[in-house]
């Protein structure tokens, strides 16, 4: 009798594993869409590290490298955009993750820095997994 449970598991998991693949191939392709028309607006979370001359720091000030965080699109045109690092970082890539589906009032910008990215460069980010989460906020 405890075989007939295993042999009905297995589907449903493989389905789910499905599900889960084909989600996340849709996000990627939203990203990637969203990339190719930037915006002024626009987040990225992204390895900062790889953008920014900026050396982030924890709080007992080591370094943190890779450094995980949000830019902010403050001027796009056909050539590529410019894009302004949040104050902090996190070596934990989860952390930005959370940041640009959350409150995003709290985040502070660095305008003291502003990075050019190509459009090319852009989407070679993306495809390279420095950008990883692509966000374009509702105008109000």
């Amino acid at each position: 009798m405890t075989r007939r449970p295993i042999r009905l598991l297995l589907p449903v998991l493989l389905v789910l594993s499905g599900v889960v693949l084909l989600a996340a191939c849709q996000r990627g392709d939203a990203d990637k869409a969203l990339l190719e028309a930037p915006a002024v607006g626009d987040l990225y979370a992204a390895q900062l590290s790889a953008f920014s001359d900026y050396e982030f720091t924890d709080e007992d000030e080591k370094p943190i490298d890779p450094a995980y965080g949000l830019m902010q699109v403050v001027a796009a045109d056909t050539a590529g955009v410019v894009v302004i690092t949040e104050n902090a970082a996190s070596a934990d890539k989860s952390v930005s993750r959370s940041d640009i589906k959350s409150d995003l009032s709290t985040i502070e910008f660095d305008e003291s820095e502003q990075i050019r990215i190509s459009r090319p460069d852009l989407i070679q980010a993306h495809a390279d997994g420095l950008i990883y989460m692509v966000k374009r906020p509702a105008a109000n």
